[in-house]
């Protein structure tokens, strides 16, 4: 008999407005000064000064961080590491997209413990100090990093540092629907693709368990209705409000799971060619799923009819109406339709090759792949 178990181990709150209550949550948790870490868009959009007025007016002293870069790498950490100790930050409030996010946990992992996020790279590797605690608010709907273990980081050679360690997981998910309104609609296709493609290859992950199958469900429930709508309109609250959350169980099911194919695939691509981790996710996904279908134990006519759950299907379903759908998908939302238009070609495959090999994502994915499928995966979603 295979030994199952997950534990979720974190408070989330939801609410349209929710983001008035920070200083009460900094309250709580005991925070005396705030390192805010966000991204300079947000702090061109004025959301940061939103933040800073929020936390005035709590009268909590806090430090803002705004250097966080697209694709964060060990440089950025180690400068909001030094910005936390310098000003004796004692709580981490993450605010923003997957960047932001994966800053502001990296260095509260790092703390006052003198090493670096190198010093973490892989599994659960043991955390001999105090963390400081993070209070994660996100503003896309996409990258769950709110509810997750992990996070992504470029080291200085472009290779992207996969961490998952407990102590990376936020103490606390603040969830307003109102935050992800003003996104551009590039962002929201692209990270809301990201969050489906969360739910759907921890579903297909052979480290799914009825309990992360649950949560996938319904997360693909609620993005499959919303996502057309939320790139179609971003002010619509209730797809913004069911984006949000189907993000957040799509997070959740990513912190007891592993991704799949276009995940291990993905990452190279942001590091060699700076493409963002949902876009690359997006590019790949219909070619790895048809890859995957081969393996199919039934899961794709649940995924298809969770996606369109106002249109299910049950008769003569085949595997290729979900590759089709997601293909078609990718088109309605307006992105493009390969790696190629994108400007990927060949010239670093080996070394994307090599890159992609290192993570544990292999060892779970539906159907197992070799280095020479991988490379017939990257091809074919150059020119497709």
């Amino acid at each position: 008999m295979d030994i199952q178990s997950f534990s979720v181990k974190q408070d989330v709150s939801f609410g349209v407005g929710l983001i008035e209550k920070l200083g009460d949550y900094v309250k709580k948790m005991g925070g005396t000064k705030v390192l805010l870490v966000t991204d300079p868009g947000l702090v061109k959009a004025g959301l940061t000064e939103r933040v800073e007025g929020i936390l005035n007016k709590a009268g909590i002293p806090y430090v803002t961080f705004s250097e966080v870069e697209p694709d964060p790498g060990c440089w950025v950490v180690e400068k909001a590491v030094k910005c936390m100790t310098s000003e004796k930050a004692d709580l981490v409030v993450a605010f923003g997209g997957g960047s932001a996010m994966d800053t502001a946990k990296s260095a509260a992992l790092v703390g006052y413990s003198g090493k670096r996020i190198h010093d973490y790279w892989g599994y659960y590797l043991p955390v001999e100090h105090d963390t400081v605690p993070v209070i994660a608010i996100p503003t896309t709907a996409g990258t769950g990093s709110e509810v997750t273990r992990n996070t992504v980081i470029t080291d200085e050679n472009k290779y992207k540092m996969v961490i998952l360690n407990d102590n990376m997981l936020p103490q606390c998910a603040l969830l307003d629907p109102e935050l992800i309104t003003t996104l551009p609609v590039s962002v929201a296709a692209a990270t809301g693709l990201d969050a489906l493609i969360h739910a759907v290859e921890c579903y297909l992950s052979d480290l799914a368990t009825p309990f992360s199958d649950a949560v996938a469900e319904k997360a693909m429930e609620l993005i499959g209705p919303a996502l057309p709508r939320f790139v179609a309109n971003r002010k619509d609250i209730q797809a913004a409000s069911d984006m949000l959350m189907g993000s957040t169980l799509a997070g959740i099911t990513l912190s007891l799971c592993l991704p799949n194919q276009a995940h291990a695939l993905s990452h190279p691509l942001t590091g060699y060619y700076h493409i963002p981790h949902g876009l690359a996710n997006a590019m790949l996904f219909p070619t790895t799923m048809e890859y995957n279908a081969l393996a199919d134990r039934g899961k794709y006519k649940k995924i298809y009819n969770r996606l369109r759950c106002e249109y299910p299907y049950t008769d003569n379903f085949e595997p290729s109406m979900l590759i089709e759908y997601l293909k078609k998908l990718n088109e309605d939302l307006g992105l493009p339709r390969n790696l190629g238009e994108m400007g990927v070609t060949d010239e670093f495959m080996e070394e994307m090759l090599t890159d992609a090999q290192k993570t544990k994502i292999w060892e779970h994915c539906p159907r197992s792949t070799d280095v020479e499928q991988m490379r017939m995966l990257y091809e074919k979603a150059i020119t497709r």
